[in-house]
């Protein structure tokens, strides 16, 4: 049964201590935002993509990826991503980002990460859940028919709304959950939605979800992004 796994954003130390702690046999689902901001961004994709070969895992893409490959493909996009924690993930590859941004090869540097990052899914859907980065537009209960932007951005529209929802379980990040008004370290849990965006690059901790039996795996961070 499927574990999901919230935003790690280059956090590598308390990701590999979480997994370790994780039952072997079951499928990790990732929900995005696994680089900028933290302090190794390029560590956290070699080792997912290592992970792979260890046991199943499916990987979403985060609006993160999402602002990192927009900058590498258009000039106006870089200034977003690098005031959004791009300039941490530059460095994590040995560049300047001041350096980056002027090359005529701004993609060079992701070429060995690039077919991952690419490949990275919108969502998961199994017959109980729904593994989102951001969330869905809550009016729209048909997972073909939402939004792209929507799926990676949305945030109060969506978990607001969570008494209403009468659909399938969701388990999402994006919104760190300090911001919701909850204690340090605590998942949103409201009707069928699960928020565990627990805020690991802030101090916060790196959280894990068990999507059947709902169990809890945390793991401290070693790392506060200022």
């Amino acid at each position: 049964m499927p574990i999901a796994i919230g935003d790690i954003h280059g956090c590598l130390t308390p990701l590999r201590l979480l997994i370790d702690r994780l039952p072997p046999d079951e499928t990790l689902i990732f929900l995005g935002d696994y680089i900028d901001r933290g302090p190794d961004s390029v560590g956290v994709l070699h080792y997912l993509q290592r992970l792979t070969r260890e046991r199943p895992c499916r990987f979403l893409l985060g609006n993160h990826e999402d602002l990192m490959l927009k900058a590498i493909e258009a000039g106006r996009h870089i200034g977003t991503w690098l005031m959004n924690g791009g300039t941490a993930t530059i460095r994590s590859y040995g560049l300047e980002p001041g350096e980056w941004m002027h090359s005529l090869e701004r993609g060079a540097f992701l070429e060995q990460d690039r077919a991952f990052v690419v490949g990275l899914e919108l969502y998961v859907e199994d017959e109980a859940t729904i593994f989102v980065h951001a969330g869905i537009d809550p009016n729209i209960p048909e997972m073909a028919l939402q939004e792209r932007e929507t799926l990676l951005w949305i945030r109060e529209r969506f978990f607001r709304a969570a008494s209403a929802w009468e659909g399938k379980e969701i388990v999402f990040g994006h919104t760190p959950t300090l911001l919701m008004g909850l204690p340090h370290g605590e998942i949103f849990q409201k009707g069928k939605l699960y928020g565990i965006d627990t805020g690991c690059v802030y101090g916060g901790v790196l959280t894990a979800l068990h999507s059947r039996t709902h169990e809890i795996f945390q793991e401290p961070s070693d790392f506060s992004y200022r």
